[in-house]
């Protein structure tokens, strides 16, 4: 490949490096190892909003009004103040990148030197360079200085640790079914089913979406995936799945900005992650973009992103402490607590702690 500059480069073609290249427009390459829309690994939930601010309604399967919390011999149901969607992952990602404008590179990412990726079509000098690679962090790795699994950096992280805690890394198992099922966002929390996390079930117009999540990142999840789709009578299909990075990381690495998995963007006890991606890569992309137009210097930039980031610290740790409860009490105590939580005055605060994580503001 020329080694001709570009504005920004954003490696990683999911929703962080699809919202980033949405704010730069045309001055954005993406790079990505899979083809726009390939390697599904998320189970598709998200506020209606996510999919209209992407451009990507048109991809919706279904919409949600309830989430439904089962507990051993409770279920209960949550109203969610904003309506949240099923959507199809192809579509959502195809129609996202049409309309960003940006430009693409097919092409595995390997790391960086300075302003240049490096990847396996060649050297790709840069203004900017964004990774939204996942967990791997596959364009800042040579330079990041990233806690190794199971490490701690004190505050809620090492009160996590003394309790045996959740890795940094998640891992969940899903299969998509031709099968109806009841409305909502469903979550399993069945210790018999998976003792360190939870199962859910996201009905997605004809199919529905079935999986299972461990908060300790096990990844050999498939005998009891098999198990749960035994237990709520739905067929098999095909699966896919992967980790999930919830510990969150540096903001900017070595002058790489960092955003989604790349900078453990998805949320602790949820592992909902495409809100706070697509958030995220919005501010990241807006940096960018005044960085390229000469309005901010990188290091402007970088302060104003890590001070973004900061913002969602103590947040984070109130969903930290919830996985803990999830893997520490006992069942019973579990579902008195989730019907405690259904209650009109938790619940509304609930959900507005939760939901302004990664409010678009830099």
């Amino acid at each position: 490949m020329a080694a001709a500059s570009t504005g920004a480069l954003v490696a990683g073609s999911s929703f962080a490096g699809l919202a980033v290249a949405q704010q730069l427009r045309n001055r954005a390459l993406l790079i990505d190892a899979d083809e726009i829309g390939a390697g599904q690994t998320s189970a598709c939930g998200a506020p209606v909003r996510v999919l209209e601010g992407l451009g990507a309604a048109a991809s919706i399967q279904d919409v949600h009004h309830d989430l439904v919390i089962h507990t051993p011999g409770r279920e209960l149901r949550w109203p969610v103040p904003e309506p949240f969607c099923t959507f199809d992952y192809r579509a959502c990602c195809r129609a996202a990148f049409e309309r960003s404008g940006a430009g693409f590179v097919r092409a595995s990412v390997q790391g960086h030197r300075g302003g240049v990726a490096l990847t396996s079509a060649g050297e790709i000098p840069a203004r900017v360079l964004i990774d939204a690679t996942g967990w791997r962090a596959a364009l800042a790795r040579r330079a990041a200085d990233r806690p190794r699994e199971g490490a701690s950096g004190g505050g809620s992280g090492a009160a996590a640790a003394a309790h045996g805690s959740p890795a940094s890394r998640y891992f969940g198992l899903e299969a998509e079914v031709a099968a109806s099922f009841a409305g909502g966002l469903h979550f399993y929390f069945w210790p018999d089913v998976v003792r360190d996390g939870y199962a859910w079930v996201f009905p997605a117009g004809r199919v529905a979406r079935v999986g299972l999540l461990s908060y300790r990142g096990r990844s050999a999840l498939g005998s009891q995936l098999d198990a749960l789709l035994s237990r709520l009578r739905l067929p098999s299909g095909p699966r896919h799945g992967g980790f999930l990075a919830t510990r969150l990381g540096p903001a900017v690495v070595d002058g790489v900005f960092m955003v989604g998995d790349a900078a453990g963007h998805c949320l602790p006890f949820s592992g909902e992650g495409i809100r706070s991606a697509v958030w995220a890569g919005l501010v990241c992309g807006g940096l960018a973009g005044r960085i390229l137009d000469g309005g901010l210097s990188d290091s402007d930039a970088a302060a104003r992103y890590a001070a973004y980031a900061r913002r969602q610290r103590r947040r984070y740790r109130v969903l930290e402490w919830s996985t803990i409860a999830a893997l520490t009490l006992p069942p019973r105590v579990l579902g008195m607590l989730a019907a405690w939580a259904s209650r009109p005055g938790p619940l509304r605060a609930f959900m507005r702690h939760y939901l302004s994580m990664f409010a678009v503001s830099a």
